[in-house]
């Protein structure tokens, strides 16, 4: 039968995400997790807990039956009990105890955050990957003249070094926050939060409650644990996960959408191979389609910011389930989505394309107008009214359809200006700080 299948980790391919947000990856955590459950249980005490049934959880952990299942699921209407039930038949002994002070959120709060802390620190090193990348191409062009563009037209001249690093700066300013995030473990809280489940199973020990969090937050890696929370934890770490893969994807975007804009000014192209066909009807296009298709998913997991932001203002004191279907959805796919724009983008860095003979001919082009902040300052200096020079230097610039140097010398108050102070047309004399700035911001700033 034909069914419908995403275009998330298919077409848009996510190889390490796609395999621990897959279904049978989360089972195999669901259940690891039943097991760590118990033997923290067992080492703190509880005596109903057997070596023999904890060994029996772990030997079939992997002996997965999607099916039977989802069949459970089908008759008993909750997705939790389905897993215990099936799990409990292939353990006849370990079967007795699983989930023994557990809620299903014990489960899908915990396993959530396992996957999200794998996902994190895939992303830290892809986003690291593509800061390098950047890097590489700021050193390469750090003294390349080039048109910068204010309000999409041309203003005076930086080096395509310099804008890199520009660029640069927004990806530096998303990886320290992502090496900020702290993704704690929800631990085991009981129905509510408040561990009265915890506090029988071990006669009002508070300190063995503790320790059993303690325990299984060591076991997966965790550094903090959440001490207060309601049945779940709080769906504002939600929002500040998505939050972080939004700002980076909002970095992205910005350099990809600028580099359509200069490839539309012939300045720079994607790499195009020899079979690659551009357009259906025009033979000649070389469409920038990665950074396209980049900006496109990047608006994806933009906008899904919002949906966890209202899920999380949506929770009802200490739970309802309507955060359950919609993270079911958001997570994993941007996440997958992430790494897909991660990978992608450092394909277009690395194989970027510089159209540097068209570029020279635009900055030689457009120094009859970059000359002229010098001639306003040097102006100033010999003795003449600032807002004289500017107007005429307006009149000179705008009014004629082609300026040319020649139209300069047309004025003579100009062309004394330029004569005297022996002004340059040499585009390197007109970078400021470019290559200094950008040399500096690549050796001391990227760690």
């Amino acid at each position: 039968m034909e069914k419908y299948e995403s275009v998330i980790g298919t077409r848009y391919k996510a190889i390490f995400m796609s395999r621990i947000w897959s279904k049978h990856y989360r089972i195999e955590q669901m259940r690891l997790l039943w097991v760590v459950l118990a033997l923290s249980q067992k080492n703190l005490g509880v005596k109903i807990i057997t070596d023999e049934a904890i060994s029996e959880l772990y030997e079939k952990v992997n002996v997965i039956d999607i099916d039977k299942i989802n069949e459970y699921e089908a008759l008993l209407k909750h997705d939790i009990m389905a897993h215990i039930k099936a799990y409990s038949e292939l353990c006849p002994i370990g079967g007795k105890i699983i989930h023994l002070g557990a809620t299903s959120n014990f489960i899908n709060d915990n396993v959530d955050s396992i996957l999200i802390k794998k996902s994190f620190k895939k992303i830290k090193d892809q986003l690291n990957n593509l800061i390098m990348g950047m890097v590489k191409n700021a050193n390469k062009t750090v003294a390349i003249p080039t048109i910068a563009y204010t309000h999409l037209q041309p203003a005076q001249l930086i080096t395509i070094g310099r804008r890199f690093s520009m660029w640069t700066e927004d990806l530096m300013m998303d990886q320290k926050e992502l090496d900020k995030i702290q993704i704690p473990f929800r631990g085991i809280k009981g129905t509510v939060g408040s561990e009265d489940t915890l506090m029988k199973l071990f006669e009002n020990d508070t300190k063995k409650c503790d320790e059993l969090n303690k325990q299984m937050a060591r076991a997966y890696g965790f550094e903090n644990t959440i001490f207060v929370c309601g049945q779940t934890y709080s769906r504002k770490y939600d929002v500040r996960y998505i939050h972080i893969l939004s700002s980076i994807c909002q970095s992205i975007y910005k350099m990809m959408n600028d580099l359509r804009l200069l490839s539309g000014k012939q300045e720079v192209y994607e790499d195009f191979s020899e079979h690659q066909v551009g357009s259906s009807a025009m033979p000649y296009k070389k469409n920038p389609i990665t950074c396209e298709k980049i900006c496109s998913l990047c608006r994806f997991v933009i906008n899904n910011e919002q949906n966890m932001t209202q899920t999380y203002i949506n929770q009802w004191l200490e739970r309802s389930l309507d955060d359950s279907a919609i993270k079911r959805i958001v997570l994993p796919e941007c996440f997958l989505l992430m790494e897909n724009i991660l990978n992608s983008s450092l394909e277009v860095i690395k194989k970027l394309k510089f159209n540097t003979e068209h570029i020279e001919k635009q900055v030689n082009e457009h120094m009859i107008n970059i000359i002229s902040e010098e001639i306003i300052l040097k102006g100033v200096v010999m003795g003449y009214n600032r807002q004289d020079i500017h107007e005429r230097l307006r009149l000179i610039l705008t009014m004629n359809t082609c300026p040319t140097f020649d139209s300069l010398s047309s004025d003579v108050i100009i062309w004394n200006i330029i004569k005297n102070n022996k002004i340059s047309f040499n585009p390197l004399d007109y970078i400021g700080r470019s290559i200094e700035q950008s040399k500096i911001y690549t050796e001391k700033h990227i760690v």
